[in-house]
């Protein structure tokens, strides 16, 4: 009775134990492949692979990784069982298999080429040593049979029979690696390496109501990838700041096809967190960005009914005929927004009421802006609001400037507006309004502003005289 009880007793020890090995037992991540976007043109690729090792030197090659990618920032890690696996050499091999790199290889040795005949003529074949592959569409050979040269043009080749290939050819580009294993067996690896030639950028749609005082705003992130990889299944995350990175000078790259694809997949979007100095987007979803793709991945959900104000400005300083349009709003939670807005393009859409349809009435660009600060949007120059500045009297003394302006602004609208009008001194010198027949305030430290009501359809002019002093 003692013994069966001390046997059951041992196998309840012995379970407990092995559940809580089995419990303690550190979880690996899984494998797959992890993106992170910049602004500027590249990206971090962090790819998991399960990988068979033998004990001592491996010969390992690691593909389908991107032509793009800086083989200088590789970076290896064996997680199952760290620090028993170390690269010794490195590799990167980019002379993938065409009929320029086989030629190049087949110098000196025996190649079968077929002509291509002409009417009557069937063609022939012609078997000899390659001396040289040129690359304004020649090929030099010597024929083996008579010992003399024949220069065959590329476009009257019809085949080209190579005898045996060459051990060292790769089809795509690839990581060769030395590897010291200390124990045969498969191991989960991560690779983690920066490429170039991938980018991403924010792109809005703001939507005007008819009163133009409020707008819905939507975001989309545009993924561009010249890369030369493939990314199936990726987590995906976006940074938004500006990151330093030493550069070198950029070889034009030639002209590519891409094609574009908008993400429908249901699912989680990107949740937006502070991350150092910069922003992190990440997509709660994997997603897939092939190469030389377009792909368009909603960014925020659209904020309605943002409160937003109309100004006319006119700045003589940057437009002398023109008075600008802006549209100003605020990046807060009480507007639906209140979120790191990325830099990106600002599309802005007005409904025509006579058909519903969108029309574009204007675009912008809008810097990194973070929550809670202002957002400005210079869409166009108005058609119906005319100014004409003069210069009515100039006086330059010793360390200071007398000036008095004239602006006309003309109304042609069938609505009255409201104009600002900015008058600008240079930052580094005192300055102030004599007279005006309007009233003015100091916008900001090198800034006069006047804001102006005008009926519709009439006229106004405002006089005011500036003094500089230095």
């Amino acid at each position: 009775m003692r013994t069966k009880l001390t046997i059951t007793i041992l196998c309840i020890i012995l379970t407990t134990e092995c559940f809580a090995v089995e419990k303690n037992k550190p979880v690996l991540p899984e494998i797959g492949v992890g993106l992170t976007i910049y602004n500027d043109d590249f990206a971090v690729v962090k790819e998991r692979r399960q990988m068979d090792f033998v004990a001592g030197l491996n010969n390992i090659k690691f593909t389908d990784i991107a032509s793009a990618i800086e083989p200088a920032s590789v970076n290896f890690e064996c997680l199952s069982s760290p620090g028993r696996v170390k690269i010794l050499e490195q590799n990167y091999e980019y002379d993938l298999v065409n009929t320029a790199s086989l030629l190049k290889r087949y110098i000196d040795k025996i190649i079968t080429v077929t002509i291509k005949g002409s009417g009557a003529d069937v063609g022939k074949k012609v078997t000899g040593v390659l001396s040289a592959a040129m690359d304004g569409n020649l090929i030099l050979l010597m024929r083996s049979s008579s010992g003399g040269i024949e220069i065959i043009n590329n476009a009257g080749i019809e085949n080209i029979s190579l005898q045996q290939l060459p051990g060292n050819l790769v089809t795509k580009p690839t990581l060769v690696w030395l590897a010291q294993a200390e124990e045969a067996g498969e191991q989960l690896c991560q690779v983690t390496y920066t490429t170039g030639r991938i980018s991403w950028s924010a792109d809005y749609s703001a939507i005007l109501n008819a009163e133009e005082n409020r707008l819905d705003l939507t975001g989309w992130v545009t993924i561009d990838n010249k890369s030369g990889g493939a990314y199936k299944d990726a987590k995906i995350k976006l940074i938004a700041g500006d990151v330093r990175r030493v550069k070198e000078p950029k070889i034009q790259d030639r002209r590519r096809m891409y094609k574009m694809e908008v993400a429908t997949m249901a699912g989680a979007g990107f949740e937006e967190k502070a991350f150092m100095e910069y922003h992190l987007y990440t997509l709660g979803r994997v997603s897939t960005i092939n190469n030389n793709q377009i792909k368009q991945i909603e960014l925020i959900e659209p904020a309605l009914a943002v409160p937003a104000e109309k100004i006319y400005l006119y700045d003589r300083r940057q437009k002398a005929d023109k008075v600008q349009i802006k549209f100003e709003f605020e990046n807060t939670e009480e507007n639906h927004l209140g979120i790191a807005l990325p830099k990106g393009k600002v599309r802005v859409f007005k409904k025509d009421p006579a058909d519903g349809m969108l029309e574009f009435v204007g675009e912008d660009s809008i810097d990194h802006t973070a929550k809670k600060e202002k957002l400005s949007l210079y869409i166009g120059d108005a058609f119906d609001v005319v100014p004409e500045y003069k210069m009515i009297e100039s006086k330059v003394g010793r360390r200071m400037r007398f000036e008095k302006h004239q602006v006309e602004l003309r109304n042609r609208k069938d609505s009255p507006v409201t104009i600002c009008v900015d008058e600008k001194f240079p930052k580094w010198v005192n300055w102030t309004i004599d007279e005006s027949n309007y009233k003015w305030e100091k916008y900001d430290s090198a800034t006069a502003r006047f804001k102006i009501d005008i009926a519709a359809d009439s006229t106004v002019t405002l006089e005011y005289s500036a003094r500089q002093s230095w």
